[in-house]
């Protein structure tokens, strides 16, 4: 798969000359964050995750109001167009917080659950050609342009997850796995359908982790249009 960057054409997916970056932002306005998640993730990380030298210089009141208006609009760095990497700066934490158990610390008891925020996109405009196709060849035989026969675009492109869980940013060793864990298969565990019935009738075989599905022959761009009202 391939896509163009300014000047820069036909840059292969996951290849040395991919380099764009992507970013999420955990508060941007059309993600509608809770503030009480916020406000909780806030105060945890402070009584938690702060160190005796920074509790000094905020008091918790001011270091939640420093989180939720400052730290949570930063962009965090998650990934490329081929992987992705929940950061802690994108979790929020949504643990029970009645009924807790008097020897239990209410911080730790509302870490127990957390929410992850990430985002995929593909590029606006993708290019698709056959698994082993040589298209740096191809482009010293002819002419490619936008259109050429080389491009796929008739069907679907799937994005596949493979979900793993690290600690300490260790990328080598998942601490847990979605698909080939030792002991359960998590996307069967949680009812995926590996048949769906397309909407002609027909049923469609899918892969564990399918996730994320493109129209081969569209594109964002066709989402949006300029018209002038006079």
């Amino acid at each position: 798969m391939y896509y163009h960057r300014g000047q820069e054409r036909l840059i292969q997916i996951g290849s040395a000359q991919d380099v764009e970056k992507r970013y999420v932002i955990l508060n941007a306005r059309l993600r509608n964050v809770p503030g009480m998640e916020l406000g909780d993730t806030a105060r945890y990380q402070y009584n938690h995750e702060w160190t005796a030298e920074e509790r000094r210089k905020y008091t918790m009141e001011q270091a939640m109001v420093r989180f939720v208006n400052q730290t949570s609009h930063s962009k965090t760095w998650t990934g490329r167009y081929n992987w992705m990497i929940l950061p802690s700066q994108i979790r929020t934490l949504i643990g029970p917080k009645t009924e807790i158990p008097p020897d239990v610390d209410a911080d730790r008891a509302n870490a127990s659950i957390q929410r992850w925020y990430g985002e995929y996109s593909l590029p606006a405009d993708v290019y698709a050609v056959p698994k082993g196709t040589n298209l740096e060849r191809l482009a010293r035989e002819t002419a490619l342009d936008d259109k050429a026969a080389v491009f796929l675009n008739d069907g679907y492109i799937i994005v596949n997850f493979n979900l793993e869980t690290l600690q300490h940013g260790n990328t080598l060793a998942p601490h847990l796995q979605y698909i080939q864990a030792p002991l359960m298969n998590q996307w069967q565990l949680e009812g995926f359908n590996p048949s769906p019935l397309h909407e002609e009738g027909r049923n469609w075989p899918m892969k564990d982790g399918d996730v994320v599905f493109y129209h081969a022959d569209q594109s964002s761009r066709d989402d949006f249009q300029s018209q002038v009202p006079h």
